[in-house]
C-alpha cells in the first residue's frame, strides 16, 4: 500500500517551494523532494503575480517532475486573519455565531471572500475563534494557476496559520510565551504562542520595504535595488566598506530592524492588553528577510528577550534528492512547507480551509467517485443476466420478424401497384373534373350576353365601349387541379347508428383528400356611354343619370351577376353620359 503523501506548494512574492513530505517510520516527517524557485517582488508587477507564480510552478514541474495535488499556504498579502471572542455554545450552533461575527469583522461582503474559521480555545466559558478569508478572485486566480502548471490544490490554509503548525511541531517541548516572525518581501507574519493558544498579524513590513528605501535613497530602480541588497546583506557584494551603496544599504536594513521591532512591541503589548497573556521570552525569525546578518542581534538589543533563527527542519529528515536540491541552505523559506505537512504526523490540528467551493465541491465528488464507480460496477453485473435473457429473446424475435417479412414480399409488391392504380384514378378525375367545368361555362357566355343585350335594350340609347375579363389567381387550370370530393358510400349505415366493421379481406379504404379552396368570383370590367337624346348640346339631365343607374341596378336580378362595383360617371361631354362599372359573376353560373 501507498504510504501517505503531501505535496506542499508556498508561493510568496518573490519565490515558490514546493516540497513531497511523507510520514517516517518513527513518526518523523521526511522531506522526500524539494524544489526552490524565485521571480520578481516587485510590487509594481502585481497584476502579473498570478503569471509569475504558474511560470514557477510550470519550472518546477518540467526542471524537478515535480505534480499532482497539493496543499497551498495562502500569503499573509492576500489573507486576511482576525481574532474575535463569543460566548461558549455548543458545536451545532457555532455556525450562525461565527457567521455573524464574520459579517461584522470581515471588511468585505462575505459572498466577495472565501473565508472559514479555526478554533483558538474553548474554556466552556468564553470561545475564541480566528476568521480567515481571501478576496475570491485574488484565490480563484492563484488556484488557475496552480492547477494550470501541474498542481491542482486541494487544500488551501493562511500561511500564518501553517506557520503556527510547523512551529508546534518543531519545538514541542516550548511552552512560554514566544513570537515567530516569518519575514517575506512584501509581509511579515508575527505569530504570538502562549502554551496552547495563538494569535496572528500580518505586518506590510517586510523585505521589499529595505529595498524601496534602497532604491529611494540611491535613486535606481527596483530591481537594482534589490540586487545590490541581496548582494550586500549576503557578503558577496565587492564595493568596499565606505562605498554610497554599502552603507545605503546598511542603513535601510537598521531602519527596518528598528521599525519591525516597534511593530514588535506594539503588537504585544496589544496582544497582551486584550488577551491577558505573558510577555514573551523569547522571538523566533524565519523566511526570506530574515537572513539580514545583523537582524537577530539588532532585535535582542531592542526588545531585550532572547531572539533566533527558527529551524523549521530540526524534526524533519532530508532524503538524500532533498539535500541535493538545496533544501538545507533554503532552511529560512521551508518553515510554511513543513505546517502544510504536519497534517501527517499530527492530523487533528486546527484547520482554516480558504479553497473556493467549487473546487471545494470538485473535490469531495473526486473523493466519492471510487464509490460511484463501484456501485455502477456492480449495478451492470447485476444487469448482466436480464440483459443476456432479453438479448436472446430479441434475436428469436428478430428472426420471427424475418421470416414475415419474407412472406409479406409479395403482398408489398401487391399494394404497391394499387397505390400507383389508386393515383391514375385520382389524376383522371381531376382531369374529368376539369372539362366538366369548361361544358358547364360553354354556353353560360351565350347566355349571358343575351341576357346584356335585353337590359341594355330596355335602357335604349346606350352601349359599351369595352368589357375586360377580370379573372383571379385561381384560373382554371388551379380549378382543374383542386382535388374532388369523395364519392358517397352506396352501403346503408348500421341501424345502431355506429360504423361497421370492414368486410374480411376487405381492400383499404382510399384516403381523404381536403376540401377544396373557397372559390374567388371572377369580375367584368364593363365602359359604356348614353346618349342624352333629348340634350344633344347640353350637359346630360338628371333623368338619363337615373336610366344609367337603373341599368346599373338591374344587373343585380340577374341569374349570372352577384354584385355591381366601382360605379363611375363623366359628363363632361355634351350629350352623352360616360358611366363604368365592375360586375362580379355569381359563382354558381361561372363564365
Amino acid at each position: 500500500m501507498r504510504s501517505p503523501r503531501i505535496l506542499a506548494v508556498d508561493v510568496g512574492a518573490s519565490h515558490v517551494a514546493c516540497g513531497v513530505f511523507t510520514a517516517g517510520a518513527t513518526g518523523r516527517l521526511v522531506l522526500q523532494h524539494f524544489a526552490y524557485e524565485t521571480h520578481s517582488p516587485d510590487p509594481s508587477n502585481e497584476s502579473r503575480w498570478a503569471v509569475e507564480v504558474a511560470q514557477s510552478l510550470g519550472s518546477v514541474g518540467s526542471r524537478r517532475k515535480l505534480g499532482g495535488t497539493s496543499a497551498l499556504a495562502v500569503p499573509g498579502h492576500l489573507a486576511l486573519t482576525k481574532f474575535v471572542k463569543t460566548p461558549s455554545v455548543a458545536k451545532e450552533k457555532r455556525g450562525k455565531i461565527i457567521g455573524f461575527e464574520a459579517a461584522e469583522n470581515i471588511p468585505y461582503p462575505l459572498e466577495e471572500v472565501v473565508w472559514d474559521y479555526a478554533v483558538v480555545s474553548d474554556d466552556s466559558f468564553d470561545l475564541e475563534v480566528m476568521l480567515a478569508a481571501v478576496k475570491f478572485d485574488a484565490m480563484q486566480a492563484l488556484c488557475t494557476s496552480a492547477d494550470a502548471s501541474g498542481f491542482p490544490v486541494e487544500r488551501a490554509i493562511p500561511a500564518g496559520l501553517a506557520l503556527r503548525h510547523s512551529f508546534r511541531y518543531s519545538h514541542p517541548q516550548v511552552h512560554d510565551s514566544v513570537v515567530v516572525a516569518n519575514i517575506g518581501a512584501r509581509s511579515t507574519n508575527l505569530l504570538f504562542l502562549d502554551n496552547g493558544r495563538f494569535y496572528l498579524r500580518t505586518l506590510p513590513l517586510a523585505g521589499n520595504t529595505v529595498t524601496h528605501s534602497i532604491a529611494e535613497e540611491l535613486r535606481i530602480d527596483f530591481a537594482q535595488a534589490e540586487t545590490l541588497k541581496v548582494q550586500v546583506l549576503s557578503g558577496h557584494s565587492d564595493l568596499p566598506a565606505s562605498s554610497p551603496s554599502r552603507l545605503a544599504v546598511q542603513r535601510s536594513a537598521a531602519n527596518f530592524a528598528g521599525r519591525l521591532q516597534l511593530e514588535i512591541t506594539r503588537s504585544t503589548i496589544n496582544h497582551r492588553r486584550q488577551s491577558g497573556a505573558a510577555a514573551p521570552v523569547a522571538l523566533y525569525v524565519t523566511g526570506g528577510g530574515s537572513q539580514m546578518p545583523d537582524l537577530p542581534a539588532a532585535l535582542a538589543e531592542k526588545l531585550k528577550i532572547s531572539v533566533e533563527r527558527f529551524e523549521p527542519l530540526r524534526q524533519v529528515d532530508l532524503s538524500a534528492d532533498a539535500r541535493a536540491a538545496g533544501a538545507e541552505s533554503a532552511q529560512a523559506a521551508l518553515a510554511d512547507l513543513v505546517g502544510l505537512a504536519t497534517r501527517l504526523v499530527v492530523p487533528d490540528e486546527p484547520e482554516a480551509s480558504l479553497l473556493p467551493p467549487a473546487i471545494t465541491e470538485t473535490i469531495a465528488f473526486r473523493k466519492r467517485q471510487p464509490a460511484f464507480i463501484a456501485a455502477a460496477v456492480l449495478g451492470v453485473l447485476a444487469l448482466l443476466p436480464p440483459i443476456v435473457y432479453f438479448h436472446s429473446v430479441a434475436s428469436a424475435t428478430l428472426q420471427h420478424v424475418a421470416r414475415i417479412d419474407d412472406q409479406l414480399m409479395p403482398l408489398r409488391s401487391l399494394e404497391h401497384r394499387n397505390a400507383e392504380n389508386l393515383r391514375q384514378i385520382d389524376d383522371a378525375r381531376k382531369q374529368i373534373a376539369a372539362l366538366r367545368g369548361a361544358y358547364d361555362t360553354k354556353a353560360n357566355w351565350v347566355n349571358f350576353f343575351a341576357d346584356l343585350q335585353d337590359r341594355l335594350v330596355k335602357i335604349e340609347d346606350v352601349w359599351l365601349d369595352r368589357l375586360e375579363v377580370v379573372r383571379p389567381v385561381a384560373d382554371l387550370n388551379d380549378l382543374a387541379a383542386a382535388p374532388t370530393p369523395p364519392p358517397a358510400a352506396t352501403d346503408a349505415p348500421a341501424a345502431s347508428g355506429e360504423t361497421p366493421p370492414p368486410a374480411e379481406n376487405a381492400p383499404p379504404p382510399e384516403p381523404q383528400p381536403p376540401p377544396p379552396p373557397p372559390a374567388v368570383p371572377v369580375r367584368l370590367a364593363l365602359s359604356g356611354r348614353l346618349l342624352d337624346v333629348a340634350n344633344p348640346q347640353s350637359k346630360v339631365s338628371a333623368e338619363s343619370f337615373e336610366r344609367v343607374k337603373r341599368l346599373l341596378a338591374s344587373f343585380t336580378d340577374s341569374d349570372f351577376i352577384a354584385a355591381v362595383e366601382n360605379e363611375r360617371f363623366d359628363n363632361n361631354q355634351n350629350g352623352l353620359l360616360r358611366f363604368d362599372f365592375t360586375l362580379v359573376v355569381n359563382p354558381k353560373k361561372p363564365l
